[in-house]
């Protein structure tokens, strides 16, 4: 929990230096992730609800390029193969990165690439009681999507976003069992947020 507080504070300062530049977007996004891990679908499902705030700011005046921050929420339960065992699993995503606006004449369409730290902690119900995990991983995330204007700076925004993040490790420490979880999948959703211009 310290370290999604760390992350969260590391969120505040990229809002704090974003209001400086010309263009700020804040939004809040609600989307369906879908893995592609055989494992985790078998497990948890074909899809989750994933939630959050993302903030885009432009790096130069009269330019294109944007850059992101953004931390979500997922949390879902399961059961797991063989014994059937309740299991959750718990994931903080977070987004860094760039953007770069297309606009057209209802918005802007963007695409966008960015790092993205993802903490996973899981909760499974053994015979001896429960065992909990928490690992953090590293990969990246690549955006595509639209923001629509709607009226007085709000806008709604409809993107498709690939998380592709491996958890864990292929080497453990002696006695432990070496495990390694791909947390990729696709993120389709929508957002409504306002623009400070």
């Amino acid at each position: 929990m310290i370290k999604v507080s760390r992350a969260l504070v590391a969120l505040t300062i990229f809002i704090s230096a974003s209001l400086i530049c010309r263009d700020v977007l804040l939004e809040f996004k609600g989307a369906a992730f879908l893995p592609t891990n055989d494992c985790v679908k078998d497990i948890y499902g074909d899809a989750s609800a994933l939630y959050g705030p993302e903030i885009t700011f432009q790096l130069c005046s009269e330019r294109n390029w944007y850059g992101f921050a953004s931390a979500d929420f997922l949390s879902k339960k399961g059961h797991s193969i063989g014994l059937c065992t309740p299991t959750e699993m718990k994931i903080v995503p977070l987004g860094f990165g760039l953007k770069y606006f297309v606009p057209f004449c209802y918005g802007d369409f963007y695409v966008g690439l960015g790092f993205q730290p993802l903490h996973l902690k899981t909760i499974n119900c053994v015979t001896t009681g429960t065992q909990t995990t928490s690992k953090w991983g590293f990969g990246g995330i690549a955006k595509i999507g639209a923001y629509f204007d709607v009226s007085c700076h709000f806008f709604i925004d409809l993107f498709v976003d690939y998380s592709f993040v491996s958890v864990g490790c292929n080497q453990c420490t002696a006695g432990t069992i070496p495990v390694k979880v791909n947390m990729n999948g696709a993120v389709v959703g929508a957002g409504i947020g306002y623009r400070f211009d």
